[in-house]
Order: structure tokens, then C-alpha cells, then sequence
């Protein structure tokens, strides 16, 4: 397998969290310790495949953010700091979603909607990092070749069924992330905003926008 140099990386998940301490510490806090190389090792042999290198080194940093509370509104908790709220996943969390994506790709292939051959006939070989709210999933793409290592988004909690590549990489999410929050550009149609909670907390958000509306036209 290709060597893949992990000082992008580093220096993207770095930009990255050093805006979040700074802007958004609440959100920072959030993050949870490293996972422990047992647990990592432990995700591997359920997965049935190594995890992408850049994968692995965010779980090295952070094993997701803390869980949510319950009785407690989902607006209230920081860590909802990626795009459409995601929420970086623990290694148990990603090996649980990820049986729950090859029983969803299994579905799709028998019922025709995916076809084998494309990204969607391998569900199998997505990797979640990350969960929203409404069911969706963001995903690194495990298969051999070119498409190894690419971020993307499918939203499968409305119904949808194909994927949408945020990044070629998870060092080019955040990079692209970094910049969006160091210069107030949007990351695709997402603007970083701030939410203030009930319990005067200060969290990061994306807002929607059209480019149409964000140009007041």
C-alpha cells in the first residue's frame, strides 16, 4: 500500500483544534482522550481491515468527543463542531455503526438501488468517523486504489442513498474546515457560526446557505 505521510495531517487536525481551543473551547473540551492501542486494535480485527493511516491518527488524538447527555437538549452539548452537526465517533461507536452500514449496503445491492461495481456497492469497506443527529453518516473510504482514504457524507436519515465527497482526504476536511473558520468562507454551502446554549456555553455551527441567499440576492 501507498506510504501516506501523516505531517499533513497533523498540521491540518492542528489548525484545526488550535481555532477550536481559541474560538470555540467548549467545543474543545469535548473532545475526548486518545484511544488506547488495544481499543484501536480491538476496532481493526471487527472491521476485518487495517483503518487509513490519517484514520488512525485522529483516534490516536481524540477516541471521538463525549457522548451526549440525556435529558438534555441536543443544542445544549457542545462537540456537534462538523458540518451538519456531526460528532466524532469512539472506536465503539464506529465499529457498531459500521455493521450497521454493510447490513444498509447489503439491502441496497438485493434491492437494486446500488449498484456493485461503484462506491455504493461497497459499503462494506466505509469506515464512519463521524455521526450526526438525523441518522446520517460521514465515512472514509477503505477500498484499494484511488478512491482509498476519501472523506464523504450520505445523509441516509432523509432517504438518500448517494454519497457526497467532502474531501480527498481527512488532512483536505480539515484543512478545508480550517480555513473556512480562519477566514469566514464556507466550507462547500456550510458557514461557521456560533450557537449560544441555555447554560451560556459557546459551540460552533454550520449554517445552510444557498449561494444565492449568502449574496443577500
Amino acid at each position: 500500500m501507498t506510504h501516506i505521510d501523516l505531517g499533513d495531517f497533523d498540521q491540518a487536525w492542528d489548525r484545526f483544534t488550535s481555532w477550536l481551543a481559541t474560538n470555540s473551547p467548549d467545543d474543545y473540551a469535548a473532545l475526548r482522550p486518545s484511544a488506547t492501542a488495544q481499543e484501536i486494535t480491538g476496532l481493526e480485527a471487527d472491521l476485518g481491515f487495517s483503518l487509513h493511516p490519517e484514520l488512525r491518527a485522529l483516534l490516536e488524538r481524540h477516541n471521538g468527543v463525549a457522548e451526549l447527555q440525556a435529558g438534555v437538549a441536543v443544542g445544549d452539548q457542545p462537540g456537534g463542531f462538523l458540518p451538519l452537526g456531526h460528532r466524532l465517533s469512539c472506536t465503539s461507536r464506529i465499529a457498531s455503526q459500521h455493521v450497521e452500514l454493510v447490513e444498509f449496503g447489503e439491502e441496497n445491492l438485493a434491492s437494486e438501488l446500488w449498484e456493485e461495481d461503484d462506491l455504493s456497492g461497497h459499503a462494506h469497506q466505509w469506515v464512519p468517523f463521524a455521526l450526526p443527529i438525523d441518522g446520517g453518516v460521514a465515512f472514509v473510504d477503505h477500498r484499494p486504489g484511488p478512491t482509498y482514504g476519501r472523506v464523504y457524507e450520505m445523509g441516509i436519515g432523509s432517504g438518500a442513498v448517494d454519497a457526497t465527497e467532502w474531501a480527498p482526504s481527512l488532512a483536505g476536511l480539515f484543512n478545508v474546515l480550517a480555513d473556512a473558520l480562519e477566514t469566514g468562507a464556507p466550507f462547500r454551502y456550510y458557514w461557521p457560526e456560533f450557537r449560544s446554549t441555555s447554560s451560556d456555553l459557546r459551540c460552533l455551527e454550520w449554517d445552510i446557505r444557498t449561494r444565492t441567499s449568502s449574496s443577500g440576492t
